[in-house]
């Protein structure tokens, strides 16, 4: 180590990964320490009394016998320019320049720092942001063209099952043409899933904002997911807080897709009991208000672990379900994004077996007129109190032992179920052995334990024990219906 100040001094100096040049009034360097020697290839000594704009070009001028920086750089404390070696080529630096008076003498520093690896790496960020970009254009054309080709053969397949189904008398290949038509069903989710996540991914997705009446959106949700639900036995809630303004401004589309992703999802996972739907009114300031929406069901239910990969792309609770329930694991993926482009935050809860908990708000404007405010409460009691109760009338009607619809859709879910168990798909045969489960929940207890133990040889993938017990659930109905016969 230097034993006195000015030894330190230009140790220091010395040191310094930046390149220094003390120059005197008339521009010819009289200091520049190893830094500068070593990156420009000069040796010690050979660049004293030389003048600094040799290697540092087009930055300095001389005026009379002192020298100064050009007017373009007068004013600025830092700028990049290049600095020359001593073959001639250059390289970027990032130039300071400070001048002072010490002991009566003027003094002028330039400090050079190295900017070759920085320029280096700028350039490696924009090539690999322009492949990025040309690879996101490239996948973009690649979904949308396979997803394309792929809608063209479903929508015929979906056709020419539509037309036949209108045409054909056979209970049993109407049934068939049923269960492609629901393939196609799923195939279009997959396909529009697909399609959604790659707008997503690629920042294509737009909010648009546009006038809408909440109750008649919800109106139409109520009518959509009590078919849903009444398809698979299933009980449907739903319960919206009176306060909620009925002229809102949002996108009515996106809000449609996040309720069905949600409620989709909930009927898909539940075997028995119900699946609600929630609307409460969280915050209202000005025009603005947050609403808070709830989705809940008493299906397979969430583990702790469940919670951490259920908003991540592809992926769903555990492997298991992928086999047994199928999907891409995209649906929740696109509901965070689109839940989070309306402002809002969504949640997971659950245990398992217990069923689970979806909630998550949304922020929307309200549009006030003076005749919407005075007839809001009548239109909701307009439209909704007769469609509830007559909603809620067809469901307890269907599971009342012996009524037209209980019957019908006995004969329906038979029918479904032999299909399924002459096909071998027991995963099918046991929805509707659960669906049926449900058909007979007012019967007598033989008929209900009868129904139970079919629903579990099936479960067991037992055939001949399924059919067996299937057949003594036929025999037991007859019994207790009048006139039953499948």
């Amino acid at each position: 180590m230097p034993e006195n100040r000015e030894e330190f001094f230009y140790y220091v100096l010395n040191h310094s990964q930046e390149c220094i040049i003390k120059y005197d009034s008339r521009g010819c360097i009289d200091y520049c320490n190893d830094r500068l020697l070593e990156l420009t290839g000069y040796s010690a000594g050979e660049l004293v009394g030389v003048y600094i704009g040799e290697l540092i070009q087009n930055v300095f001028v001389i005026e009379g016998d002192h020298v100064r920086l050009a007017d373009e750089y007068r004013d600025l404390e830092v700028f990049e320019t290049v600095l020359y070696r001593k073959n001639k080529t250059c390289f970027p630096v990032e130039i300071t320049v400070v001048s002072g008076v010490f002991d009566g003498a003027e003094v002028t520093i330039c400090t050079a720092v190295d900017m070759t690896r920085y320029k280096e790496s700028i350039r490696k960020v924009e090539e690999t942001t322009i492949q990025m970009q040309e690879s996101m254009k490239a996948r973009d054309a690649f979904v949308a063209n396979v997803t394309h080709e792929l809608r063209t053969p479903v929508n015929g397949i979906k056709g020419h099952a539509e037309i036949m189904m209108e045409q054909e008398q056979d209970f049993q290949k109407t049934n068939y043409l049923k269960m492609i038509l629901d393939c196609c069903s799923t195939m279009e989710g997959i396909i529009n899933n697909i399609l959604d996540f790659s707008k997503l991914e690629a920042g294509k997705f737009q909010i648009d904002e546009k006038p809408f009446s909440f109750y008649d959106f919800i109106a139409k949700m109520e009518k959509m997911f009590n078919m849903l639900t009444m398809r698979k036995g299933l009980r449907f809630t739903l319960n919206v807080a009176q306060e909620i303004p009925d002229k809102v401004i949002g996108d009515e589309l996106r809000l449609t897709q996040i309720l069905n992703n949600l409620v989709s999802n909930a009927v898909k996972f539940t075997e028995q009991g119900y699946v609600g739907v929630e609307v409460s009114l969280n915050t209202r300031i000005n025009d603005e208000i947050e609403l808070f929406f709830m989705v809940v069901d008493t299906g397979i239910g969430l583990s702790p672990e469940d919670k951490d990969k259920l908003f991540k792309s592809f992926s769903q609770a555990d492997a298991s379900i992928t086999r047994k329930f199928g999907g891409t694991g995209l649906g929740l993926a696109i509901t965070k994004e689109l839940v989070t482009m309306m402002h809002g935050k969504v949640w997971a809860e659950g245990e398992k077996g217990k069923g689970s908990t979806f909630s998550f708000t949304i922020r929307l404007k309200t549009e006030h007129t003076q005749d919407t405010a005075e007839q809001e409460p009548s239109i909701r009691k307009w439209k909704y109190s007769n469609n509830l109760n007559r909603m809620a009338g067809e469901q307890d009607l269907m599971n009342e032992l012996g009524s037209d619809i209980n019957i019908r859709e006995l004969k329906k879910y038979f029918e479904k179920l032999n299909i399924s168990m002459d096909m071998e798909n027991w995963q099918k045969a046991e929805s509707f052995a659960t669906t049926l489960k449900q058909l007979v929940s007012n019967g007598s207890k033989d008929l209900q334990r009868l129904t139970f133990r079919m629903e579990m040889s099936i479960r067991k993938s037992d055939c001949d024990k399924a059919r067996e017990y299937a057949q003594k659930v036929k025999e037991q109905l007859m019994l207790e219906i009048e006139g039953f016969e499948i």
